[in-house]
């Protein structure tokens, strides 16, 4: 996509390009093949379970729409939709290529890159997510492996993979956990490969601490040495869509009522709860090992 910018929050017009139609298109067949053999993936929040919780439908936010066509709506919303589609479109792979995704198994990324015909191992600290994973490859025959491990402590050789990918799972890291992490990809790839990640942006969660295109630099290129593909620095488009659920109220009073919770208990960032500025968005950046030059 010559001219696009590709380090950028997210946007729902990206899914009607083209290329992110047909990269669609392709998922919700898979996603059809594989309920049709009883090979489930996970929810976007990275759960077997078959019904969603509320807490996962107020995170979604007021003005939710759904994606037309979607098979799997309950589980799967645009968001997620989004993180897939920009990374295929936006990362060159090789079929056959070597891949690890962090904090993925059971995925509809990792069964996505696994049906490309690609080698996929993907690490979770949940064993018996790993435990699905393998059973699902198994059912669709591919080449995917999973195995219980720490995001921060890869326990790889060096120069192990062609391509690294992570989807919303850095931002459940404390600050120093992404950049340990970050320093780790940069170990295991190898030259000429690539890092490609989505996370939580502007998210007034405790935990988020990823607000400005700085601190994208800091937590993740800074660490890991990798070139930013694309070219320039991350954009932050200004658009927002998912709300925190923890300041979710039913009307006025429970409204006010849930935000004073959350400032009380801190679970939501005091400054955004005062300032009235909750909704937030994801994000996705592309990085590269540069290749070793010859002599």
């Amino acid at each position: 996509m010559d001219g696009v910018i590709i380090n950028k929050t997210m946007d729902r017009a990206d899914l009607k390009r083209p290329e992110c139609r047909a990269v669609l298109a392709e998922l919700f067949g898979l996603m059809r093949r594989m309920h049709a053999r009883r090979a489930p993936y996970t929810s976007w929040y990275g759960t077997l379970n078959e019904w969603p919780s509320t807490w996962d439908h107020l995170n979604r936010g007021e003005r939710y729409e759904p994606w037309p066509s979607n098979p799997d709506e309950l589980r799967i919303p645009w968001f997620l939709l989004w993180e897939i589609a920009w990374l295929i479109v936006n990362t060159p792979m090789k079929r056959g290529s070597r891949i690890l995704d962090m904090g993925g198994a059971g995925s509809l990324f990792s069964c996505f890159l696994a049906s490309r015909g690609h080698e996929v191992c993907a690490i979770d600290l949940q064993e018996d997510l790993c435990r699905h994973a393998e059973q699902a490859a198994a059912t669709m025959g591919w080449r995917m492996n999973a195995r219980q491990m720490d995001m921060t402590e890869l326990a790889f050789p060096d120069e192990s993979f062609d391509h690294v990918f992570s989807v919303c799972v850095f931002e459940h890291l404390p600050v120093s956990g992404r950049i340990r992490c970050n320093e780790q990809v940069a170990r295991v790839l190898k030259p000429g490969g690539t890092a490609s990640y989505t996370f939580d942006y502007a998210d007034p969660q405790s935990f988020g601490r990823l607000d400005t295109p700085e601190d994208v630099r800091r937590q993740f290129i800074e660490p890991s040495k990798l070139s930013v593909r694309g070219g320039g620095t991350f954009s932050d488009n200004g658009k927002r869509y998912l709300h925190p659920p923890q300041c979710f109220g039913s009307g006025r009073f429970m409204g006010w009522a849930a935000r004073l919770h959350a400032l009380l208990t801190g679970s939501v960032a005091r400054r955004r709860i005062l300032s009235g500025s909750l909704s937030y968005t994801f994000g996705a950046i592309f990085l590269e090992k540069p290749v070793r030059e010859e002599g």
